[in-house]
């Protein structure tokens, strides 16, 4: 990567940390929907829409600039790059809007793609910031954007695979919920690929536990990139607000609590089954795990203990009562005969 491109990078990465797969905002902006995933041949003319949200109370105009981006990392964060070619140059929209406090609008943006575009996958994002573009393409202000995933037609080299699958840092050893897991995908193909498909756990018993999505967040696999995708399991999650308590017993109770809807114990496995790309490529792994929530067992025990102690000393005064009550009707006089 030369140093312009880095350069650029930084700049994007300072101004545009806003970007992300959820609805995005940037103080007084909101953009819908956060993600296009469009597919086109070369020469086509695609038209798309956006919807641009004042969430400001005066009056805002919005000037538009285009990106390219590529993966950084394995996170899914995007790394943007100053449009020179590809599809940040093919896009075009409004290069301005100028919005009512808590107004909306559609705005409209156009993909040409050339006719002798490369067939596979092509990324970029408009964005939108409170400053107009200057002549390198960065805008000086908060801005937002939106991602478009392009596929082009043709014949695209698919190449990809599952590295690894386990739960995270391969920790073993559980008190409680939640369990993360991840799984790495590389993709050497010449178009993104989405992993769908399921997370089966199992217990001891080999009972199903549970089945989770193995890609929630619908991440994408950029081409000539490896992405880390991870996956939680839990039952129940304390609220925003949760504050613990400060004393020994009523935090060994709080989370003795928390141990019981999140309830799991013993030995259980994890199979990881997920398909890619156009002919649905399937791949498996499976990883095991072991949950021991003792804080809860200890009052599980103390519990089981009290009432089979109760339980053997109502028997033995029950026991006695009987036996009692048997002597004591031996010991009745009998009636006297007739006369």
């Amino acid at each position: 990567m030369n140093s312009s491109k880095i350069t650029v990078l930084g700049i994007f990465a300072i101004l545009a940390l806003s970007v992300c797969l959820v609805p995005s905002s940037a103080r007084a902006l909101t953009l819908t929907p956060a993600r296009f995933e469009v597919r086109g041949n070369p020469g086509d003319v695609l038209t798309e829409e956006m919807t641009l949200i004042n969430e400001n109370n005066d009056t805002e105009t919005f000037y538009s600039s285009f990106a390219n981006f590529e993966a950084q990392g394995e996170t899914g964060s995007p790394a943007f790059i100053k449009p020179t070619d590809d599809l940040g140059t093919w896009m075009t929209t409004d290069p301005s809007v100028t919005l009512a406090p808590r107004q909306q609008k559609k705005v409209d943006f156009t993909i040409s793609i050339p006719k002798d575009a490369e067939p596979g996958g092509h990324f970029a994002v408009v964005f939108w910031g409170t400053s107009p573009s200057e002549s390198t393409g960065v805008s000086i202000g908060a801005k937002t954007g939106v991602l478009v995933l392009l596929s082009v037609n043709g014949d695209v080299k698919q190449e990809a695979g599952l590295l690894n699958f386990n739960t995270t840092n391969k920790k073993f050893w559980y008190e409680t919920l939640p369990v993360d897991f991840e799984y790495r995908f590389r993709n050497d193909g010449g178009d993104r690929i989405k992993p769908s498909g399921t997370i089966t756990l199992r217990d001891t018993f080999f009972i199903r536990a549970s089945r989770l999505d193995a890609n929630p967040s619908e991440g994408n696999v950029l081409p000539a990139s490896t992405r880390r995708l991870t996956v939680e399991w839990q039952k129940y999650s304390r609220p925003l607000d949760y504050v613990e308590p400060s004393g020994f017993f009523a935090r060994f109770w709080s989370s003795a609590v928390y141990e019981w809807k999140n309830f799991a114990l013993g030995l259980y496995s994890a199979h990881l089954n997920v398909a890619y790309g156009t002919d649905a490529v399937h791949v498996k792994k499976t990883t095991w795990f072991f949950v021991f929530p003792w804080q809860l067992v200890i009052i599980l025990a103390v519990i089981i203990f009290i009432v089979l102690w109760g339980g053997k000393k109502l028997i033995r005064r029950y026991n006695r009562f009987i036996i009692e009550r048997a002597r004591a009707n031996m010991k009745l006089p009998s009636s006297p005969p007739n006369a």
